[in-house]
């Protein structure tokens, strides 16, 4: 099974966790909020709780890898693995 991530809570609804998705299109690890569909592309955006939202964009995405996000702007940020 592989192995999926998160950030934390979503700071915009509070209801769902940021799960890190790598755009296919560009190459872009964001977080994705899993009920409001909240996307923040850097951890500034998710600190100024700015971003956009993610139903609007149609590039494909998949999860995140562990080797892509620690490439990627979110590789000092606190991550953690999604267990459910």
């Amino acid at each position: 099974m592989d192995e999926k991530f998160h950030i934390g809570e979503c700071p915009i609804c509070r209801q769902g966790r940021l799960l890190l998705f790598r755009n296919l299109e560009s190459g872009d690890i964001y977080g994705h909020c899993e009920e409001c569909e909240q996307g923040f592309l850097t951890p500034d955006e998710l600190e100024e709780r700015t971003g956009f939202l993610t139903l609007a964009s149609d590039d494909d995405a998949d999860w995140a890898t562990e080797e892509q996000i620690s490439r990627s702007v979110w590789a000092n940020y606190k991550v953690w693995r999604v267990t459910s």
